[in-house]
């Protein structure tokens, strides 16, 4: 029977005099050692918290006060192997020796709480699952080079301290002890040993790989693992958010049989890894030979790499002209995003990724039902990417060309919501600069509209070409004349470039064609608005007149911002005898008489 006193990592046998025993260590110990707190006591052995009186630091001092027994051999045995070992995933010895009865060794004392008690709150984060993953397997790698199997790790024996860094604290039951240690019938340890340990057999270096994937189980579903291998339910079934490639690493280290395991830790990293990430991976990305040239797999995996723990890349939404939009999900917060990387020719000048990220800040200051937010930027290995919020959906764009010109009904409502956005971006002092059908995304739930690169056009502005984009801001099929010509603009070039993809809506083509900047820009000086009316027969004159007004060709002819803009569309919308009496008189121009 024991008894937990104050501490989180008490524990002491019943039968034990813990005030007794901590005055035998302070006198054994005396000037060189002072113990500071008893944390754990049984027949045979005592654990301390001391301070080295002469180095002036903090220790665990271990003793056992058996001599002459198998627990002794046993003692002095673990104490050399961990001794003879160097790795930061293990506990370090500073010392050992006999005082008096006892033997002892000191140990670096851990600040921290062991896996198991951190898991008692609750699941770890996924991001701490995949640290403590690479530090078991470094340590497991290091041990099988000296020929050394640990056979057994499990919650209570791994600690995790202020940084969330593993340390393997117990070899007792590793095999250089194995002519000494008395079997291991600790229940709670069961479920994490390889069932060939279970059966007394010495392992092999797959039985460490076996409990290494049911520590990383227990880490990321808060579940120990059934004790039976087969009957061990997929982590993603307990929690959704688990990696896909954390899961098979897992499922393939628990396998009953040891041959059907990794063959290595180091494989077992490996592939982990390939998916996941590495964040030491240190790559700089060539501007001359950016991954759009790359094979896409390659391309792929160093992204991946890149990523680190912070994001699962899950699959590829689409390309631009910035870059490519993948599906994600965010380790930490357990939700998915679309993240965008950006093509390395634009980031490869440190000015525009330093612009960039000033112009993504204060876009993710934009909150509105109808803009996209953005999360986060962020970059690593020559890369740089920022997150949003994921639609659900597609893009304006790829409706219209699976389903061609839209109804009327539909395109009115996409543009008042669009207008509503624009207009709270511009009372932030934030200007799009590049709306086109591509940003323009149509949620699959409700039909609503999400724009999304709030900003971005500036921030690549004088970047020469990028697909389909003009040397200056915006795409040309949808740009205000002045920003195809240089120009200053402001937010009314938002407004033209909206009109512009309503227009497409409409009609399904481009309000002023493609081709040279030159050639669209001689046509918007011409004013030739597409022809609806030889196109569709449904949409009223009142709303081709907004939507002209919203295009017109000098930025002063243009409503003077998104509410006027909307307001003026709401009015075109109304029956003749609920429109105000001005817009009756010009309509008809006889109306006074």
């Amino acid at each position: 029977m024991t008894r937990r006193t104050s501490g989180s990592h008490t524990l002491i046998a019943a039968h034990i005099n813990p005030v007794e025993l901590f005055q035998q260590a302070e006198e054994l110990f005396e000037g060189v050692y002072a113990p500071e707190r008893l944390v754990a006591a049984s027949d045979e052995r005592a654990l301390f918290v001391a301070r080295d009186l002469v180095l002036k630091r903090r220790v665990a001092l271990r003793a056992h006060f058996a001599p002459d027994t198998r627990g002794r051999a046993w003692f002095e045995r673990e104490t050399e192997v961990l001794a003879a070992l160097d790795h930061p995933t293990l506990r370090p010895v500073y010392g050992a020796g006999y005082r008096g009865h006892w033997a002892y060794r000191v140990s670096k004392w851990i600040e921290g709480e062991s896996l198991r008690e951190a898991v008692e709150r609750g699941p770890r984060p996924i991001p701490a699952v995949l640290q403590l993953a690479r530090d078991l397997l470094s340590l497991l790698e290091y041990a099988h080079a000296q020929r050394i199997v640990i056979r057994r790790i499990v919650p209570s024996s791994v600690m995790l301290d202020l940084n969330d860094h593993a340390i393997v604290t117990d070899l007792r039951w590793a095999n250089p002890c194995l002519d000494v240690a008395v079997p291991d019938t600790d229940p709670a340890s069961q479920p994490f040993l390889a069932p060939e340990v279970r059966r007394g057999e010495p392992g092999e270096p797959a039985s460490d790989l076996y409990t290494a994937g049911a520590v990383l189980y227990f880490a990321v579903t808060g579940r120990e693992p059934a004790g039976d291998p087969q009957a061990i339910a997929p982590p993603s079934s307990v929690r959704e958010a688990c990696p896909k490639a954390l899961e098979r690493i897992i499922l393939r280290a628990v396998r009953p049989n040891p041959r059907e395991r990794y063959f290595t830790a180091a494989e077992m990293a490996n592939d982990l890894l390939s998916d996941l990430g590495d964040l030491e991976l240190q790559v700089t990305a060539s501007p001359a030979r950016g991954p759009w040239t790359e094979d896409a797999r390659a391309w792929e995996k160093r992204l991946r790499r890149a990523l680190g723990d912070e994001y699962e890349l899950l699959r590829e939404l689409g390309t631009g002209g910035f870059g490519r939009v993948y599906l994600v999900r965010d380790l930490e917060l357990e939700r998915e995003e679309a993240l965008k990387v950006l093509h390395p020719f634009l980031t490869s000048d440190p000015a525009v990724v330093e612009r960039f990220r000033r112009e993504a800040q204060l876009a993710a200051q934009l909150t509105h039902p109808n803009i996209v937010s953005i999360y986060d930027t962020g970059g690593r290995a020559g890369l740089s990417w920022y997150t949003m919020a994921y639609v659900d959906g597609v893009s304006l764009l790829g409706l219209v060309k699976s389903e061609g010109p839209q109804p009327l009904g539909r395109v009115v409502r996409w543009l008042r919501q669009a207008l509503s956005a624009l207009q709270h971006a511009h009372s932030q002092g934030v200007v799009h600069r590049d709306l086109k059908p591509e940003n323009v995304l149509i949620e699959k739930a409700d039909g609503s509209v999400r724009i999304t690169d709030f900003g971005l056009a500036l921030a690549f502005q004088g970047q020469a070409r990028y697909g389909g984009a003009s040397s200056r801001s915006g795409t040309p099929e949808f740009a205000a004349p002045e920003q195809l010509l240089g120009e200053p603009a402001d937010h009314r070039a938002d407004l033209y470039a909206l009109s512009a993809v309503a227009f497409f809506a409409l009609t399904g083509v481009p309000p002023f064609g493609g081709g040279s900047i030159e050639s669209i820009v001689a046509r918007q000086t011409l004013g030739n608005l597409p022809d609806v009316k030889a196109v569709r027969d449904d949409v009223p004159d009142h709303v081709l007149e907004v939507l002209a007004t919203g295009a017109a060709r000098s930025p002063s002819d243009r409503f003077a911002g998104a509410t006027e803009y909307a307001a003026a569309l709401y009015r075109s919308l109304q029956p003749w005898w609920a429109r105000p009496l001005a817009a009756l008189r010009a309509a008809l121009p006889g109306i006074d008489r």
